[in-house]
């Protein structure tokens, strides 16, 4: 078997997305552990890091703007890239300042990309 070759080709920090009368929403930042009693949305379709005992909402669906609805018409919590976050048009989209967690895009190979392959690998880390 070869070995797998990892190549990142994007990171993007997280936000909460919250509703706009959220104690929480005005502020510059939130720490993970200011979340620690917040009702969240359970989403383990989009394998985001806030599933847990105090779930109000389980959403099986893997759209991260309906997931964002559902956090802006007060359902719950969900921490998401700030990007999607900001572009779910609704509520407030708060960054995470600690600990620094990040969605993370890698292109994984079977062995070491060469051709088109490696071109592609190139251009995304670049």
């Amino acid at each position: 078997m070869a070995p797998l070759t990892v190549t990142g080709a994007g990171e993007e920090e997280l936000a909460v997305l919250l509703p706009a009368g959220h104690p929480l929403a005005g502020r510059a930042d939130v720490r993970l552990d200011d979340l620690a009693d917040a009702r969240r949305i359970d989403a383990p379709g989009v394998g985001l890091p806030l599933a847990a005992a105090r779930a109000r909402v389980r959403y099986h669906g893997t759209d991260l703007l309906a997931l964002g609805a559902l956090a802006a018409a007060g359902h719950g919590l969900v921490l998401m890239p700030r990007r999607v976050a900001r572009a779910a048009g609704a509520g407030v989209a708060v960054p995470l300042s600690a600990p620094r967690l990040v969605r993370r895009t890698e292109l994984l190979s079977p062995g070491r990309p060469t051709g088109m392959a490696a071109a592609l690998a190139a251009r995304l880390a670049g």
